[in-house]
């Protein structure tokens, strides 16, 4: 006996919530990897900072030194990169904050008034949130 259209409909719709939670379970194991990476860099670079903040400083200046204001604040730079990957995406951090200041500009907002801008990555929505000025949530768009 032939199976009706709406037993055919009802295994369709099985099938689907079925990849549709395996691809959940994908996304999330996905998102806990990226979150254990960055906590990792994050705490690297805490690191790496700390290094830096305890060399001791140089108690007087070299003549060379000396002549050349900018050496010391040079010295006491850090020159760091944090590049999120997700499934199929990596994108850097300057990326995106350039990303948001595009979209911040598109909606009509003018760059100079942004004083502050904080970003929040949710990988598993593959989204990024942004907020200017400690205001409420300026906008979005997608990684």
């Amino acid at each position: 006996m032939p199976k009706t259209k709406k037993a055919v409909a009802e295994e369709a719709v099985e099938k689907v919530k079925t990849v549709a939670e395996e691809a959940k379970a994908t996304v999330k194991a996905a998102a806990e990897t990226v979150s254990e990476k960055a906590e990792a860099t994050v705490e690297k670079a805490k690191t790496a900072a700390k290094a830096v903040a305890a060399k001791p400083r140089r108690a007087a200046a070299k003549k060379t030194d000396a002549a050349k204001p900018n050496a010391a604040k040079k010295a006491d730079k850090l020159d760091a990169k944090v590049v999120i990957e997700l499934p199929n995406v990596s994108e850097s951090t300057d990326s995106l904050i350039e990303r948001a200041k595009t979209d911040w500009t598109a909606k009509g907002n003018a760059l100079a008034d942004m004083k502050q801008l904080t970003l929040y990555i949710n990988a598993a929505e593959g989204m990024v949130y942004y907020v200017v000025n400690d205001d409420y949530l300026s906008g979005n768009f997608a990684i």
